[in-house]
């Protein structure tokens, strides 16, 4: 039986893959080397949105204001 994935705030692998753009093998694979933030609930891995947003924008690269700064400093 296929699980629905839960939307909103409360996401699981298969949304929050969606989500990251990766697959729920990478996903899991990052949450056994505890690289991402997650929950348990029951023997469910589930994820906060706010919480991988958050991790999302602390990545290391260029944000859209960077780039859109560097746009128009290249054309100037």
């Amino acid at each position: 039986m296929k699980r629905k994935p839960i939307n909103g705030q409360l996401l699981d692998i298969a949304t929050a893959s969606q989500l990251l753009g990766c697959t729920e093998r990478f996903l899991r694979a990052r949450v056994a080397r505890r690289l991402v933030p997650f929950r348990k609930l029951g023997g469910r891995i589930m994820f906060l949105r706010a919480e991988l947003e958050q991790f999302i924008d602390g990545l290391p690269g260029v944000t859209i204001a960077e780039a859109q700064a560097n746009l128009v400093a290249r054309y100037k």
